[in-house]
């Protein structure tokens, strides 16, 4: 689909566009850094008040890496989510915090992307003619989200892992891998259960990915203003919302490449603006998640070496 969308629109079209860029293609990278501190932020929150056994700065370093391993891999971005537990024990972190945090953080990041994509989408769709299949579609799907977000928490209050604890003892599934680690499962349980009472780091973790999702409006908008498009913050608010939805629905694709492109193109055509401009847009981005991907491949290379 990429190189089709590259081959369709026009090479050249597309080329006229990015050549506005000129010298200030480097500034591409540095809007995405407040995506990334925020999420650091949600994550910290993500923690226990009294255990914090890994720096700020660490944390942030651990994000970018999980980042990478989740945009390049076919896993749902789950597989940033074990990245996240292993880099925590290379750091030293127990297992059971450092797990707990992650299952946490997994959480309070989805509520916040539900949050985010609730909000903006009521003002997109106030923006933007739509489909009404479409709109009736996301919304109905946005609606099943959350609902599966309550039955989480309501899991994670009875103890996620005490589940499998108990089947593996009436059915003998797992029997051998559970009574090695049930000690790790239960303490891991106890401290989310923990973490739940505490609403006010809850209630901040949220915040501080919601911040994140929000902060991609003013990428959307620096991306825009560079290549000389319409830049108001409500047609970047479209953009990002928008944007969010189609790397939900296509995040088993890795790196969502192609998927991406075509929804930014949809996107831009919903905005009166043309393939080529979308087009450009997209491999703006792209551009700048190869940088971050490169980054954190390489921190996560010096952390297993160390």
């Amino acid at each position: 689909m990429f190189v089709f969308l590259v081959w369709r629109i026009g090479p050249t079209s597309i080329g006229g566009l990015l050549w506005k860029v000129g010298w200030g293609l480097p500034l591409v990278f540095v809007p995405y850094g407040s995506v990334i501190a925020f999420e650091t932020l949600g994550w910290w929150f993500a923690f226990p008040s009294n255990r914090h056994p890994i720096g700020l700065h660490n944390l942030l370093r651990c994000t970018v890496a999980a980042k990478a391993v989740q945009l390049v891999t076919p896993s749902i971005s789950q597989a940033g989510e074990f990245a996240k537990i292993h880099l925590l024990r290379r750091a030293g972190v127990n297992s059971d915090v450092g797990t707990a945090s992650v299952v946490v953080a997994k959480t309070t990041i989805t509520i916040a992307e539900l949050l985010f994509m609730g909000t903006g989408l009521a003002v997109a769709l106030s923006y933007v003619a739509v489909e009404p299949a479409v709109a009736t579609s996301v919304i109905v799907g946005i609606f099943v989200m959350g609902s599966a977000v309550v039955g989480l928490l309501l899991w994670q209050r009875s103890g996620m892992f005490r589940s499998l604890i108990w089947v593996s003892r009436r059915l003998r599934v797992l029997t051998a891998f559970v009574d090695r680690h049930e000690g790790f499962l239960s303490s891991t349980d106890r401290l989310v259960k923990e973490y739940l009472d505490d609403r006010k780091r809850f209630g901040l973790s949220c915040l501080g990915f919601f911040l994140g999702w929000a902060a991609g409006i003013v990428e959307v908008w620096a991306f825009l203003s560079i290549l000389g498009l319409p830049h108001d913050l409500l047609s970047a608010l479209v953009v990002q919302v928008w944007s969010v939805i189609v790397t939900r629905l296509t995040a088993f694709v890795p790196g969502t490449l192609g998927t991406q492109e075509v929804g930014i193109v949809a996107i831009f055509s919903f905005l009166g603006l043309t393939p080529e401009s979308g087009m450009a847009f997209a491999l703006l981005r792209r551009i700048r998640q190869i940088g971050w991907i490169a980054g954190g491949c390489a921190i996560l290379a010096k952390k297993s070496r160390g």
